[in-house]
């Protein structure tokens, strides 16, 4: 069988690989690698069933109209709290064998955390976005920030949420003036299930962010792990 050879110009070859270097993947591996260099570990390697939104990598969805993990559709922590947030899965499948947990945030480097809050500073809202200053769990690889899904892939009520742009604005309106406590019974039984689940994984919640769940002690974090640039 004769095996035909195409010669194709070495401008096309030049100009592929360029493309290939600019690509918004190749942006997203830079994120990757600071993740991996730290010793974390991908999410989806412990736990596949766990489904991922990773609302601040994509400028259709999350308040700030940024993509601020250029792209990335993989969360990374460290794989000691990874492995309690697959302990966490299995214990709500355990209650609702079709809900699944979401991610819509986890590690996160201090870079992107400081270019969260330039965004907000100078704003009524710069109190709800941490000063990346001191670093943030979020920084150490420690923390995530989680919700629940359904059969059907449906995000379960859990009242105004600060992640999607349509509710953003009201849910940080209502934190203002100090009425984010009215709830519906529904809204409340979904924190509660959600809180649950996670503190028997071992997660330890925020008081006033029903969706933050930290991976161990702050001070703990601070000895074990060191922050992500």
């Amino acid at each position: 069988m004769d095996v035909i050879k195409i010669k194709i110009p070495r401008v096309i070859v030049v100009l592929f690989l360029l493309l290939a270097t600019f690509s918004p993947q190749a942006d997203a591996n830079e994120i990757e690698k600071r993740f991996i260099s730290a010793g974390l570990v991908d999410i989806s390697t412990i736990d596949s069933t766990i489904q991922i939104d990773l609302v601040n990598s994509d400028p259709a969805k999350n308040f700030f109209r940024e993509n601020f993990y250029n792209g990335l559709s993989t969360t990374y922590l460290q794989r000691e709290v990874a492995i309690k947030l697959a302990k966490a899965q299995k214990i709500l499948k355990s209650k609702h064998p079709s809900y699944s947990l979401q991610i819509l945030d986890a590690a996160r480097p201090r870079s992107v955390s400081q270019a969260m809050y330039d965004k907000m500073k100078g704003t009524k809202f710069e109190r709800f976005v941490a000063n990346p200053a001191k670093g943030s769990m979020h920084n150490y690889g420690i923390a995530v920030d989680i919700t629940i899904v359904d059969g059907t892939g449906e995000e379960l009520d859990m009242g105004i949420t600060p992640f999607r742009r349509s509710t953003v604005r009201l849910y940080w309106e209502y934190a203002l003036k100090k009425l984010g406590k009215q709830l519906s019974p529904e809204q409340k039984s979904n924190r509660q299930l959600l809180s649950e689940t996670m503190k028997q994984a071992g997660f330890l919640p925020l008081r006033f962010e029903w969706w933050h769940f930290n991976g161990m002690e702050k001070d703990l974090a601070r000895k074990k792990y060191t922050i992500i640039e």
